[in-house]
């Protein structure tokens, strides 16, 4: 009994990790989350055409929070991208995201979207994770609000790992 122990204590000890990992691998994780976002940058340059299109450099930082799917502590989020823009508020949108989590592990996202009425829908595609995301692929559809130097967005997303 005393020499089979340490393989009893070992297979604990697997069975405690496996039992504690966020996700396994081959698992597809769904969620709805919301995002709050706060702009830090928004440069413009006017074309100065009939259409009063101007370009600009957005950049943004703020949280998330998962309404739906497997817990979540709050998480980080970067955003950096670019608009082409009439002046009766449409226009295409274009940039990148990082969303760095409570344990360190993070992953990108690059993202398009259509702007109207105060509005941005569009859909990101993941990539370039790090820890528990590392050789993940994902994506998400999102619905976002302006509102005044912030804003909100509902986000349906999935990720799958290797």
């Amino acid at each position: 009994m005393k020499n089979g122990a340490p393989v009893l204590w070992m297979a604990l000890f697997a069975l405690l990790a496996i039992a504690q990992s966020p996700a396994p691998a081959g698992e597809r994780i769904e969620s709805q989350s919301t995002h709050i976002n706060v702009v830090s940058r928004f440069d413009t340059l006017r074309v100065d055409d009939d259409q009063g299109r101007f370009i600009a450099i957005i950049r943004a930082s703020g949280a998330g929070r998962r309404v739906e799917g497997p817990e979540e502590p709050p998480y980080t989020i970067e955003i950096w991208g670019t608009g082409d823009y009439k002046n009766d508020g449409t226009g295409d949108e274009h940039g990148y995201g990082k969303f760095t989590f409570a344990d360190g592990s993070s992953y990108f996202e690059e993202w398009t979207s259509k702007a109207a009425g105060g509005k941005g829908v569009g859909t990101a595609v993941y990539y370039g994770g790090t820890g528990r995301f590392k050789g993940m692929t994902g994506g998400s559809s999102f619905d976002c609000t302006a509102l005044g130097d912030r804003f909100s967005c509902d986000v349906k997303g999935w990720i799958e790992l290797p």
